[in-house]
């Protein structure tokens, strides 16, 4: 620019010159006519941040958005179906799950899944059967499934996906054994439990390729804690269905979960479930036809609606799971992907609107 500008004002007192040795007066050229724009040096551009890097031997968690180990960070995660009867209460080792999906078994009965890559809990469970959509939800993470037995559509599941899996029933009393004080007081099937040491110890003897799967991360993560633009109030979400409450805490941004109007505790931290962000979707839930135990079946291939709830507010989400080896994705009202605060999730699967509020 500055040498066209040059070149503009060479050419007006040439033609100046000229103008004089013709006769006629020469042309004045006024300082104000010259764009003094072009002289000027560029502003330079504001340098964009560097992304912070993240602290020596730490890496972004795909499940949470939080900073852990770099070796938890590359490694496949497990996860885990916990029992969530009365009599299994409190469970050991769900404050360290990244996300917790709750969803009906049978009858009024629900389990949880559990999602884990950073822990070392040294008791976890209890641990209960698997069901084909729990079987689903562990593929969505490619993680190690772990289960204690499983419904005849469970393991056809296990087998048709291909999935890792670990077995109660195959290692009770290796990898899993048996709570005393469970088995004395609740029963047999309330009392299988194993550790995060186990399950990286069988997991490795059986040859598992424990690298972190590309596709592990469900979500986006905002850079900071972000109320949800327009948001509905969501100080309180009581899904009816899995007669559990989460209740907004301002002061630390988490909701606290509640189950038959009591805190639902880690027996294992002797902490208070709480997490950041509630994620409610909704789908298909039927009993099956003819099952003498009331199991449930699940649609979680599909799509369909959800809310999700966090900072205090909700709006309404949509989730999408083409097949049964695509992983299911999550969009907010507009067709982007969804994107939670920073923290733990979960996730509640119910059939209809009227079973939370």
């Amino acid at each position: 620019m500055r040498k066209y500008a040059l070149f503009i004002i060479c050419l007006m007192l040439i033609i100046a010159v000229f103008s004089a040795c013709g006769g006629g007066e020469p042309e004045e050229i006024s300082m104000a006519e010259i764009d003094h724009e072009m002289f000027a040096e560029p502003e330079p551009e504001p340098e964009s941040e560097p992304e912070p890097s993240p602290p020596e031997g730490m890496a972004v968690s795909l499940l949470t958005g939080l900073y852990i180990c770099e070796e938890a960070a590359d490694r496949r995660p497990f996860a885990v179906v916990f029992n969530n009867e009365s009599r299994a209460m409190p469970q050991s080792g769900l404050m360290q799950a990244d996300i917790i999906y709750e969803v009906l078994a049978e009858g009024v009965t629900t389990r949880l899944v559990a999602i884990f890559q950073d822990f070392d809990a040294e008791k976890i469970g209890p641990i209960r059967s698997s069901r084909n959509y729990m079987a689903e939800i562990a593929n969505d993470f490619g993680a190690v499934f772990v289960h204690h037995g499983g419904s005849p559509t469970g393991y056809a599941t296990i087998t048709n996906l291909g999935l890792s899996n670990l077995d109660g029933m195959r290692y009770d009393g290796t990898v899993f054994w048996r709570d005393p004080d469970r088995r004395r007081e609740r029963g047999m099937e309330h009392s299988s439990v194993t550790s995060a040491s186990n399950l990286l110890e069988v997991a490795e003897t059986r040859g598992f390729d424990m690298t972190a799967p590309d596709n592990l991360g469900l979500f986006g993560f905002l850079d900071e804690a972000t109320e949800i633009t327009d948001a509905n109030p969501a100080n309180t979400v009581n899904i009816a269905a899995h007669s559990s409450i989460f209740r907004f805490d301002p002061e630390t941004d988490n909701y606290y979960k509640y189950v038959w109007g009591n805190p639902h505790m880690d027996e294992y931290t002797d902490e208070q479930i709480s997490v950041t962000n509630v994620l409610v979707q909704v789908t298909n839930i039927h009993i099956i036809a003819g099952d003498a135990e009331g199991r449930r079946n699940v649609s979680i291939v599909g799509s369909g609606h959800g809310y999700l709830a966090t900072m205090g507010g909700y709006t309404r989400v949509y989730w999408e799971k083409p097949n049964h080896q695509t992983p299911t994705s999550w969009t907010d009202a507009d067709g982007e992907p969804l994107q939670l605060n920073r923290g733990r999730t979960w996730i509640s699967i119910v059939s209809s609107s009227p079973e939370f509020e």
